[in-house]
């Protein structure tokens, strides 16, 4: 059974329990392509634009059912033009990398569908900022009302946001701050755009194959379903956002 990040299992939750079926999708920063492969259960075919090209290793060894119905460019997202339009647009993890987080929404709104869905995950609040955020290259981290008003200011509408995880996404930061002071030396030389590339895709495949057992969506179901219980309340360290692009 293939290893799962604890973080992104419960993130995985929130947003499944979210998404809303269509044809096509477009995933910026898909990463270790975990949630692609979940994607393409709801939507037909999808679009995938990653920064690093370390990305190839991991869609060369996707299914090739799944490779057929997925089209990866290797492309800064904010030079990206195409006419195509999408059902749903994703991004896990992104937005905190990028200068201008604005600009980066509204192209987002353009790649949609009338009433298409956004789906992204942040990281949450800056009083949670750490030496993990500098060593992967984040620029911020985000406050509820201030991220509401952002995607809203986006353009988007049916603004919802969930501070999904609580409280093991705050456990889990113990040992990722105690990792990252461990890295800090070694990853002191990178500068943001190359801290970005290293963090976007995450090396699960060093992983010994036996902690697949222990985290895992089934181990870790009543985990995540006990968390909802928090979902809308501002305790969490990461949030999930949907929003839906308003109609004409």
């Amino acid at each position: 059974m293939p290893y799962y990040p604890p973080r992104y299992l419960f993130r995985r939750h929130a947003i499944l329990r979210l998404v809303k079926p269509g044809e096509t999708f477009l995933e910026v920063g898909p990463g270790n392509m975990q949630l692609t492969l979940e994607m393409l259960r709801h939507f037909q075919r999808g679009i995938l634009i990653e920064y690093s090209d370390d990305v190839w290793d991991v869609y060369r060894a996707l299914p090739p059912v799944a490779q057929t119905n997925l089209e990866m460019l290797v492309t800064d997202f904010m030079t990206y033009d195409t006419t195509a339009r999408f059902d749903c647009a994703i991004a896990c993890e992104v937005l905190e990398h990028v200068p201008d987080d604005a600009a980066f929404l509204q192209k987002l709104y353009t790649a949609l569908n009338e009433q298409g869905q956004l789906i992204l995950s942040v990281p949450a609040r800056m009083k949670f900022w750490s030496r993990h955020d500098e060593i992967v290259g984040h620029l911020r981290r985000y406050e509820w009302h201030d991220l509401a008003q952002l995607v809203t200011e986006a353009g988007f509408e049916n603004v919802q946001i969930y501070a999904y995880g609580f409280p093991f996404v705050n456990l889990l930061r113990i040992p990722r701050i105690w990792l990252a002071k461990r890295q800090a030396a070694e990853k002191a030389h990178l500068t943001a755009v190359e801290q970005t590339k290293a963090s976007g895709i995450a090396q699960t495949a060093v992983m010994p194959a036996w902690l697949g057992w222990l985290a895992n969506p089934i181990t870790f179901y009543p985990l995540t379903l006990f968390s909802t219980l928090f979902n809308r309340m501002d305790l969490s360290g990461a949030y999930v956002v949907t929003a839906a692009k308003k109609s004409r």
